[in-house]
């Protein structure tokens, strides 16, 4: 790995260390879900860096892709299990983290054993082990009274792609793809009290520029501004939009031109945790450099 490009991993791991701080100061009963990853995004913009993505606050059934748009109205519950998922990017490449959070404590031992389940796998990882033997070792880790999540995937991370092209699977595989020296992957697994299978729900508020342009003057004005997120998930919390820019954005997601993601649940209702670390496989002298990790 490029020492350089080595280097800009660490920074924003750094950064996101703090932010991580920050969320379990901020994550608290009966605080608003936008507060919440406005105090992270904040945090992240004072120390002169950019989020990589929106804040996300899944909770409860809810696995991934929830982000609080500007009228937002949730305010976390005791019994709520919230997952907080933060990227960073130090001149695009990316450190990704999530944890969960719990203030009832009432979901303790899940939320411990899914972070227990992610060290292990940050501890097996290794140059020359492949996909399907990670998968299957992290599946081996997961007691009988949770199911692990089979369809959300860690992911390889690449300059301004948070989804790189490798997916990680959590369960096990046969995958025979060889992790390399340097490669920088997102290892993540979700576990849940349910059967492990997510769906899609209704459209959240995040959104990815896939290329294309519209017609019209507020389209424009409004793709100049997505175009400055390079390409990485951005929220229409960020935008100031005028109402002829919120119909363009519409049209946008309708010409195939901006992705609208939607929100990921459990198939079963069953309530869902989440562990993340980004990890540069290998990169220390043969070593693992964890970015995200203190």
């Amino acid at each position: 790995m490029d020492q350089e490009v080595k280097q800009n991993y660490i920074e924003a791991g750094k950064i996101v260390q703090k932010a991580r701080e920050k969320a379990r100061e901020v994550a608290t009963e009966g605080t608003n879900f936008k507060n919440i990853a406005e105090e992270i995004e904040g945090l992240i913009r004072d120390e002169g860096f950019q989020p990589a993505f929106p804040v996300n606050l899944s909770v409860n059934e809810e696995a991934a892709h929830y982000s609080p748009g500007k009228s937002e109205e949730r305010v976390l519950k005791a019994s709520d299990v919230l997952k907080i998922d933060i990227g960073v990017h130090s001149n695009g490449y990316i450190a990704d983290t999530a944890l969960t959070v719990n203030p009832s404590g009432e979901h303790s031992d899940m939320i411990e054993t899914n972070q227990k389940v992610l060290e292990a796998a940050l501890d097996f990882i290794e140059p020359g082990k492949t996909v399907g033997e990670l998968g299957t070792y992290i599946h081996n880790q997961v007691p009988d009274e949770y199911s692990v999540v089979r369809n959300l995937t860690g992911h390889s991370l690449d300059k301004f792609t948070q989804h790189a092209g490798l997916s990680i699977p959590n369960i096990r595989n046969s995958d025979k793809t060889v992790f390399e020296k340097g490669d920088a992957v997102a290892i993540e697994p979700f576990l849940t009290t349910g059967s492990g299978k997510i769906k899609e729900g209704k459209k959240g508020n995040i959104y990815l520029h896939q290329g294309g342009n519209v017609r019209g003057r507020a389209g424009r004005k409004l793709l100049k501004k997505i175009k400055n997120y390079n390409g990485l998930p951005f929220s229409s919390r960020w935008l100031d939009m005028s109402g002829r820019e919120k119909m363009a954005l519409k049209k946008l997601v309708q010409s195939g031109a901006v992705k609208h993601y939607p929100v990921l649940k459990e198939v079963d209702g069953g309530v869902v945790s989440q562990a993340e670390h980004t990890v540069l496989v290998g990169a220390d002298d043969g070593d693992n450099i964890v970015t995200t990790r203190r």
